[in-house]
């Protein structure tokens, strides 16, 4: 256990095995909670560095960028070393919000990079037919061969798991503080937070939630930043 306070911009890359749904190698990053300002040069550097060194087959931005004006440029710098991989997608966070989220959105398109918040994206991949929803749940089943819900905020996925294979979440920060945890979660902030926990499947819909790359308030107990990186393939 230990405490992480400060901009020292550790994390780890939590590696996970989700379904087999391609018959070749594909990968799926999430990160999310970057809260970005002043002094986020060398994580996003860091960030960089380890997103080049994974090459994962699709990116997914899960939100919460930028919470200064001085973490703008960090931001641009981020999506810069992103705009030249294929399959990139971004949502909006509740600090996009505040922060601005028409400027938010603009830097991402400008960048070439997908912006589904509130929308879904089609893309063919592997001869699989994919679909990408961003912040917007359905109960549809779904109607393609993988479906990703890709959200900022962590809901109650059960009355929506006939329409996924995968979902991602960020936003809790693991609560920052973690004193215990058990197979239902990270303590004590399970107690408060339903989806305070680290993946869980209901159904045949897999359920993953992030950890962040930044705080606000940047001060976590046994509670390691991250990025997951997802293998669905062979």
């Amino acid at each position: 256990m230990k405490w992480d306070i400060g901009y020292n911009h550790r994390f780890e890359v939590r590696h996970e095995r989700g379904p087999t749904l391609f018959d070749v190698p594909c990968t799926v990053l999430y990160l999310s909670d970057l809260h970005l300002n002043g002094y986020s040069q060398r994580l996003v550097e860091k960030l960089v560095e380890k997103i080049d060194l994974l090459n994962p087959t699709i990116v997914l931005l899960g939100g919460d960028y930028v919470d200064a004006a001085a973490g703008f440029p960090y931001f641009n710098q981020l999506l810069h070393a992103l705009s030249a991989r294929r399959h990139v997608f971004a949502i909006a966070g509740n600090h996009d919000r505040w922060t601005g989220l028409d400027k938010i959105e603009a830097m991402v398109v400008s960048h070439h990079i997908a912006w589904i918040e509130g929308k879904s994206i089609d893309l063919d991949l592997f001869d699989k037919k994919v679909c990408i929803e961003g912040n917007r749940p359905t109960k549809a089943a779904k109607q393609v061969d993988v479906a990703i819900l890709c959200l900022h905020i962590p809901i109650d996925i059960e009355p929506y798991q006939h329409g996924y294979d995968i979902v991602f979440a960020g936003h809790l920060h693991g609560s920052q503080l973690v004193f215990w945890e058990t197979d239902k979660g990270l303590f004590p902030g399970r107690l408060f937070y339903r989806w305070n926990l680290r993946k869980t499947q209901i159904g045949s819909c897999h359920y993953f939630i992030g950890k962040g790359l930044g705080d606000t308030l940047p001060i976590r107990y046994n509670c390691e930043k991250e990025i997951i990186f997802l293998n669905l393939g062979t």
